[in-house]
């Protein structure tokens, strides 16, 4: 490749041959630092993802706040998750007043929000959390709360724990 103002080159001249090569890594090197400079100063095209939802470190969060994320559980629990007779048959109403079920609700919640809400969620999450997250704690919370169950509870219209939710909340605020 000759660079255009590099001029007439006597192929069997060395020092001709030696130029002609200098000129190309000139304009070839001008190229590559205008490609540079306008690849650095074009903006991304790929928008950057929020990172996905991060679960709740309950002992480490101060009571108020406690109070308000039970509340969004308890939502959340009334509004989807009780959408799933399992769910209702499950999670006991006593169920704010056992921190390892909170725990357990709240990495449910965690793995729903990231198979559903979060913008870089996937069709493999939703499927992961429906065959593996979902039947699995509500499996082990099922065992969990087993010496809590009084009756049977038959499937019907979605259990709402309100009541129960108000009082535990209330105790946090006062603490």
């Amino acid at each position: 490749m000759n660079h255009p103002d590099a001029g007439p080159t006597d192929p069997d001249d060395p020092s001709d041959t030696l130029a002609a090569l200098t000129a190309d890594l000139e304009h070839l090197s001008r190229i590559v630092t205008s490609l540079t400079t306008t690849t650095s100063t074009t903006p991304t095209a790929t928008p950057q993802l929020e990172p996905p939802p991060k679960p709740w470190c309950w002992p480490k969060t101060p009571h108020r706040r406690k109070a308000d994320r039970l509340g969004e559980l308890g939502d959340w629990l009334t509004q989807v998750l009780f959408g799933w007779p399992a769910a209702q048959r499950a999670i006991q109403p006593c169920w704010p007043r056992h921190w390892d079920i909170i725990e357990e609700i709240s990495m449910l919640y965690c793995a729903w929000k990231t198979a559903y809400l979060w913008e870089g969620a996937t069709a493999s999450d939703a499927a992961e959390y429906l065959d593996r997250w979902l039947p699995n704690a509500l499996e082990r919370i099922e065992i969990r709360l087993r010496p809590c169950v009084q009756t049977h509870q038959p499937d019907g219209p979605r259990r709402n724990d309100t009541a129960t939710l108000t009082a535990v909340q209330d105790e946090l605020r006062w603490l």
